[in-house]
């Protein structure tokens, strides 16, 4: 089934339990922008290919336990590195002062870019990056168990990437099982240290809690299996580098790469079918990586990861099912549409909604509770702010069992 929308976000999920918001969630981190300071520090993460990562980290942060996003740039696995990837800069650095830890990493590349017409050269080369991505993500278990540097929480792992690097680390995500590749593949995998790889940080796990998927692709749609990871995935449906649908790469303008990749427009049934939480957007139109210096697409992406993850995080929603569930699979639909105003707020805030919202709760800044509204039922719905004190407010606005909660920010002034 093809899909040609302007704009559509759209997010399911299975088995979604009542929302849970810890303390960090019920503020603005992770949602707003709350650390204006960053920093970065530059380590080696594979002794084996002497590798090394940028790691960005939110300047005064003092909390225990941070998520983390591991990021690969683009460059067709021939050019580019950690530190000129227009797009993966920006994820680093809005993500760090939304209080995440981001690193942006080097991998292995072809040194010949002719190597690309060579479709075991290709594949075999894509096969060691998934093994230095895993050498990454391990990187930071082992830190994690030994000297916690990096303050990383082991179960908010997430990966990705622009271009080339989404295409790393798409692989990397739903490749986890020999028996299902094609014996060249599995040769070629054998070779590089198996599905776990060879680039260093043995013995530690490479588990994950999602993937971000910026106009990458996969060689085979399948193996994005029943109860895959979550994924948020953009890309233009007029990319002739990564096929928007299954077709052969191109690079140096005209050339192309003897390796099938299918895009979003190919993939999204399969996500559709097989995660039990996801969020999409395509660019009609638009060609390769047409966020990177756009500022307004940019913000676009932004926005759609930063929901992907803050949901993911927040609330209940399971990073993979049981085999057994996997034909059981309830959607659970994000509300499209809601509106506030005026934010900020003196008197009253407008509510109003897409769905009727039947409840909903307001935490202050600190992530306490304040109110809890139930039995709404309504489109439209005036909140009298009189009462509050000034500041920043959290709204948790419910639809009911067909809808994930919405989050909101509002500011009583």
């Amino acid at each position: 089934m093809k899909h040609k929308l302007s704009l559509w976000i759209l997010v399911f999920g299975t088995m979604l339990l009542a929302l849970n918001l810890k303390a960090q969630c019920g503020g603005p981190r992770y949602i707003d922008s709350v650390f204006s300071d960053i920093s970065i520090t530059t380590v080696t993460y594979s002794d084996t290919y002497n590798l090394k990562m940028d790691i960005y980290q939110p300047v005064g942060d003092t909390a225990s336990a941070r998520p983390l996003l591991v990021l690969a740039h683009g460059g067709t696995f021939i050019s580019g590195n950690k530190t000129n990837d227009n797009t993966i800069i920006n994820l680093c650095n809005y993500f760090a002062k939304h209080g995440y830890v981001a690193a942006s990493i080097d991998y292995r590349l072809l040194t010949n870019g002719g190597d690309l017409l060579d479709s075991i050269k290709t594949i075999t080369e894509v096969m060691q990056s998934i093994s230095d991505g895993k050498a990454a993500v391990r990187f930071f278990y082992k830190d994690a168990y030994t000297v916690d540097s990096f303050r990383i929480d082991t179960s908010k792992i997430f990966i990705g990437g622009n271009s080339a690097g989404a295409v790393l680390f798409l692989h990397y995500a739903y490749i986890d099982s020999l028996g299902e590749l094609p014996p060249y593949l599995q040769a070629i995998i054998d070779s590089n240290g198996g599905i776990p790889g060879n680039s260093g940080n043995p013995g530690y796990s490479t588990k994950v809690r999602g993937v971000i998927n910026l106009a990458g692709g996969l060689n085979n749609p399948d193996w994005l299996g029943a109860c895959s990871l979550p994924i948020v995935s953009a890309q233009g449906d007029a990319d002739a580098i990564v096929p928007y649908h299954c077709g052969y790469p191109t690079f140096d303008y005209y050339l192309q790469i003897p390796v099938k990749l299918c895009g979003l427009g190919s993939l999204q049934s399969n996500i559709t079918a097989n995660t039990p939480y996801w969020s999409s957007i395509t660019f009609p139109g638009q060609g390769h990586v047409p966020w990177d210096g756009n500022a307004g697409l940019m913000y676009q992406v932004d926005t759609l990861v930063n929901n992907f993850l803050y949901t993911s995080m927040c609330t209940s929603v399971p990073t993979s099912c049981p085999a057994a569930l996997a034909n059981s699979v309830s959607y659970i639909q994000q509300i499209t549409n809601i509106s506030l105003f005026p934010n900020p707020a003196t008197e009253v805030l407008n509510i109003e909604s897409s769905e009727r919202i039947v409840s909903m709760s307001i935490y202050d800044e600190t992530g306490r509770l304040i109110n809890q509204l139930n039995n709404l039922n309504s489109f439209n719905y005036q909140l009298s702010t009189t009462t509050f004190s000034k500041g920043v407010y959290i709204l948790k606005l419910n639809a009911g069992e067909n809808y994930s909660p919405a989050i909101r920010k509002v500011v009583i002034e």
